[in-house]
């Protein structure tokens, strides 16, 4: 299996956890990888939930956030994800740690 494989299997069986599967495949080797994802798994047994949720057990339709910028003056822009002036967004499906501490800030917030 490919590196990005085994990390995108991380990020989407650990969301928890803030992984980004790009930097998690750059900065480790495959067996790296594997061990982590084996601890990870071994973890989550400890704590006792032995098993991922099934999909019947995730809600369907997930209530739609969206975020615009703080100060409309300002704006934000990354690979994949760009706000300006008024503009109202959905985060992207894996946002990076960048943008989270962005949100966390208080530069981008959350439309309510």
């Amino acid at each position: 299996m490919a590196k990005i494989d085994t990390a995108d299997e991380i990020v989407n069986e650990f969301p928890d956890k803030g992984y980004e599967a790009e930097k998690l495949a750059e900065e480790n080797t495959q067996a790296d990888l594997d061990q982590l994802q084996k601890d990870l798994r071994a973890e989550r047994e400890a704590a006792g939930d032995e098993s991922p949720p099934s999909p019947s057990d995730v809600p369907e339709e997930k209530a739609v956030k969206k975020y615009r910028l703080k100060d409309p003056k300002t704006s934000y822009q990354e690979v994949g994800f760009t706000l300006a002036d008024d503009q109202e967004k959905e985060l992207p499906e894996n946002p990076s740690s960048f943008l989270m501490a962005r949100i966390k800030a208080g530069f981008i917030v959350e439309v309510k």
